[in-house]
């Protein structure tokens, strides 16, 4: 299997379902203008069809590396291989082109001024998103569970920091909006980062190998992904701090909020990938 090419799929499918539960949760539509959806809803689409791309591309080759595997050694066969070669692979296949179709047409009925539509297609995408998420955790029979978990933790997570990012962003537009959305905003990142925290300690109980040299010579050595995840959450806990602060004052404090929001998501999506190095 590629590493790389599984990871980053687990990485944007978290990403877009983590974005448009939290979008929904957040209590801003009809409170906040229609771009704001379009500005959110196009980043989830491209990162639900980048998802989606990368899925059916890893489950395609799964067949031939399961047969290579299987000649030079069958006890030693990844389950993910096996998970992935079999109906599990199909199956999340499917739940993510469902989930990244229902966010297209989203985003269409929000273009054509179809309100109440937009509004029962974009909860039906989460939905769909939530649904393709068990579809996923799938691929690591059988130890489906903890699986999950970790997608749901993650999806808080990465959902979370990209929607306080483009809030932050849109203030700059509407520059009269009430900064009880910003706070709603960091109390979710906050959140986010407390199940950053799990999905550390649910990756560190995680008995799946860690990648090998090949991939990353760092990686190789026992648990550094795990101390780099865990180093990385802390430091978003620290912004956490700032920008829950920052959002309760308002004004030109948004500002440096979103400023925060930017480093919070290059050390959110490296703790991430970190952590779920060790996810197959």
């Amino acid at each position: 299997m590629s590493a790389s090419a599984a990871v980053m799929s687990v990485i944007l499918l978290e990403t877009a379902v983590g974005g448009a539960v939290v979008l929904w949760a957040s209590g801003v539509w009809g409170r906040v203008r229609r771009g704001f959806f379009l500005l959110m809803g196009v980043s989830l689409v491209l990162c639900a069809v980048g998802a989606w791309a990368l899925t059916r591309s890893v489950v395609q080759d799964a067949p031939a590396q399961l047969a290579a595997e299987q000649q030079v050694d069958d006890a030693t066969v990844d389950e993910s291989l096996v998970a992935l070669a079999g109906p599990a692979g199909p199956r999340a296949v499917t739940g993510l082109a469902v989930f990244a179709g229902l966010l297209a047409l989203w985003q269409v009925l929000l273009v054509a001024g179809q309100r109440m539509a937009s509004l029962v297609v974009g909860l039906g995408a989460a939905a769909a998103g939530l649904v393709a998420l068990v579809l996923y955790a799938f691929v690591r029979e059988p130890d489906v569970g903890a699986a999950g978990a970790e997608l749901a933790l993650g999806s808080v997570f990465l959902g979370s920091t990209l929607f306080g990012l483009l809030l932050g962003h849109w203030y700059l537009v509407e520059r009269r909006l009430s900064n009880v959305y910003m706070v709603r905003s960091s109390w979710w990142y906050i959140g986010g980062v407390a199940a950053a925290v799990a999905a550390v300690a649910l990756s560190a109980l995680n008995p799946v190998k860690a990648p090998s040299a090949g991939f990353n010579p760092l990686l190789a050595i026992p648990s550094f992904n795990l101390l780099l995840a865990g180093g990385l959450v802390f430091i978003c806990a620290v912004i956490a701090g700032f920008v829950w602060k920052l959002a309760q004052e308002g004004g030109r404090s948004i500002q440096a909020a979103t400023g925060m929001f930017y480093l919070a998501v290059i050390m959110a999506f490296s703790a991430e990938l970190s952590t779920k190095f060790r996810f197959f």
